[in-house]
């Protein structure tokens, strides 16, 4: 999916999301988002060649198309987790990598508020970006708490709506589904039917991210053409592929090299100041934001295991392999359109260490809902059902365009000159300097590009 990286005069700047200070709860947060989109990177990607591993089974297709937005999934943890005490607390701090609640509620809401800010309707140009969360509550629970409702507002842009998930399931999930519908831009219609509720249901999560954007330099669709893609398995398909030549970023690294593709960006400050845009736009330079996906192409034809074992080796690592160096490049990308439905991300969760907040007899999500009905009878406890995740990428000649949706519902217990022609497995990164998403374009056993959003 999509990052940012902030362009402009390199001073400090009293809204950026990046502290100087490393261990701020504010940066502690940022390299907890970068470890858990690395680490499901790594827990998604095919194994290396000739080795025995279950990593790529978590996708659910057995080395299919995957495509994911650790920005949309770390979202949707991270309101969970404000909702969350006790021991269920500290296991989705520790696994989101964040100090505490108040630091990690501070980080998501400095993204959303400067990173993934829509503008593009403002004058000052750049990609259109739509960010923001929806709580669905049952009429029966009571509502949510005070504590909860406002930090899901402030730091999660999370509207609450009442709903009958018990009477009127059919009209609740419509409701759901048109949020999701209209916080994508079309992009994605559905995320959640009837089969998904009962009358246990009281509560769903949601986040949803979308970004579209146009590339700085775009392709010439006149040089699209048809050419012969490198699998996994050693055998080859043929794809659409989109060419062009030109300066760009690029940095060769020990087998594998990066390349930054930008996309069009907001309207600098000087430009405002020209009156090209309302200056009060930008007010200042170092505010101005800059989208570019990152691709990463291994050496070898079989390197993408090896390759994504370096580059999940830790978030300071991620941050320091970014290119800057700039070549002239020949370069060959395939043109795709990927559309996952990952309705096991809950079990990949598991797996990696996340459990209480899944446990009918140990989590403690207290912190959401009021706990009386209004007659003085405590609320059955609430756990999560479930972490469903939806992501839609397609990349083309003019730009990209990408949405996801994650969602949990709860309910009660019963009881140099460069030639870069990506014809092989690689990854794709788009980056902003505090938030860190991108695609990782892996050919496995299907005849299509397999795009796993970072």
């Amino acid at each position: 999916m999509a990052g940012t990286r902030s362009t402009g005069v390199k001073r400090k700047s009293r809204n950026h999301v990046q502290q100087d200070d490393s261990s701020s709860p504010t940066t502690a947060a940022r390299d907890g988002q970068t470890a858990l989109a690395l680490r499901i990177a790594k827990h998604l990607a095919p194994p290396p060649p000739c080795a025995t591993s279950d990593r790529s089974a978590a996708a659910g297709d057995g080395g299919g198309n995957v495509a994911f937005s650790p920005v949309s999934v770390h979202a949707a943890l991270a309101l969970a987790a404000a909702g969350a005490r006790g021991a269920t607390l500290a296991q989705l701090l520790n696994f989101l990598g964040a100090p505490s609640a108040e630091g990690l509620a501070d980080f998501c809401r400095r993204v959303a508020d400067l990173v993934l800010a829509d503008r593009s309707g403002s004058g000052a140009g750049g990609p259109r970006v739509l960010f923001g969360g929806g709580i669905w509550v049952d009429a029966s629970r009571g509502g949510l708490t005070d504590t909860f409702r406002d930090v899901a507002a402030e730091s999660y842009k999370a509207d609450a709506r009442t709903v009958s998930f018990t009477k009127e399931p059919e009209e609740a999930v419509k409701m759901i589904n048109e949020w999701v519908k209209k916080a994508t831009d079309s992009l994605i219609d559905s995320v959640i039917s009837v089969d998904d509720v009962d009358a246990a249901t009281d509560l769903v999560l949601a986040n949803a991210v979308y970004f579209k954007g146009e590339w700085m330099d775009p392709f010439q669709p006149t040089s699209t053409s048809t050419g012969t893609f490198n699998l996994l398995s050693g055998q080859q398909a043929e794809g659409k592929f989109m060419s062009k030549f030109e300066m760009l970023k690029v940095a060769c690294m020990d087998r594998f090299k990066v390349l930054e593709l930008p996309y069009k960006s907001f309207r600098s400050y000087s430009d405002t100041a020209k009156g090209e845009v309302n200056a009060s736009v930008w007010p200042d330079a170092s505010e101005v934001t800059q989208y570019s996906m990152f691709l990463f192409l291994p050496d070898a034809r079989d390197g993408i295991a090896t390759m994504v074992d370096m580059i999940t080796a830790s978030p300071a690592f991620m941050y320091s392999i970014l290119a800057e160096m700039k070549e002239y490049v020949d370069l060959k990308l395939p043109k795709f359109k990927i559309t996952f439905n990952w309705a096991t991300l809950k079990d990949t969760l598991c797996q990696m260490g996340l459990t209480l907040p899944f446990s009918p007899e140990a989590a403690n999500l207290q912190g959401l809902c009021q706990g009386d009905e209004g007659d003085g009878v405590p609320l059955q406890p609430l756990f999560l059902t479930k972490v469903a995740h939806m992501a839609v990428v397609n990349v083309h000649e003019k730009g990209t365009e990408a949405a996801a949706v994650t969602f949990l519902p709860l309910r009660w217990w019963l009881s140099r000159t460069c030639c870069g022609v990506y014809r092989r497995p690689s990854i794709q990164f788009l980056h902003h300097g505090e938030a860190v998403r991108g695609d990782c374009v892996c050919r496995a056993r299907s005849r299509s590009n397999k795009v796993i959003n970072i």
